[in-house]
């Protein structure tokens, strides 16, 4: 038996669709597939996550790490960061997992599993919310398990 659906002009010009007894606006049709979380947060944790690594392995200066980190996050990286001979090629760094979670509004915590340097690391981030931007508070770090740095 076929579904029958009278659209009168009232309920045309209204802007929802019906499907037999639910009623949705197009808008909230479109918003169900979000993930919910403050908006930029997933690209910001991304980025900020790929641009830590890349200068850790030392295919980026420190100071493009300014812009989505605190000064001293900065300056704790650049002092422990391992100096880079001249001549020699620096493999870029792999992200092989992921993950992040929010403890609290306006935090992140961002996890990673990365290759660096050819050495599987773990890499930890918080992501804290100030002036209305995404910012790396803590970043820190672990080579074989052993070793572990906290940069702050």
């Amino acid at each position: 038996m076929a579904r029958r659906y009278i659209r009168t002009p009232a309920v045309q010009s209204s802007g929802y669709a019906f499907d037999g007894a639910l009623a949705l606006r197009p808008e909230a049709v479109r918003e169900m597939g979000r993930v919910p979380g403050p908006p930029g947060l997933r690209h910001t944790a991304e980025a900020t996550l790929q641009l830590v690594a890349e200068v850790l392995a030392g295919t980026r200066p420190v100071r493009q790490l300014t812009r989505g980190a605190l000064p001293e996050v900065c300056l704790a990286i650049a002092a422990h960061r391992a100096p880079v001979a001249a001549g020699v090629r620096i493999v870029p760094p792999r992200i092989l997992t992921s993950w992040m979670q929010q403890p609290a509004p306006g935090a992140a915590e961002v996890g990673a599993v990365v290759v660096i340097g050819g050495r599987v690391r773990a890499l930890a981030l918080r992501l804290e919310l100030r002036r209305g931007r995404w910012r790396c508070v803590t970043v820190e770090t672990a080579d074989d398990g052993r070793t572990r740095r906290q940069f702050s």
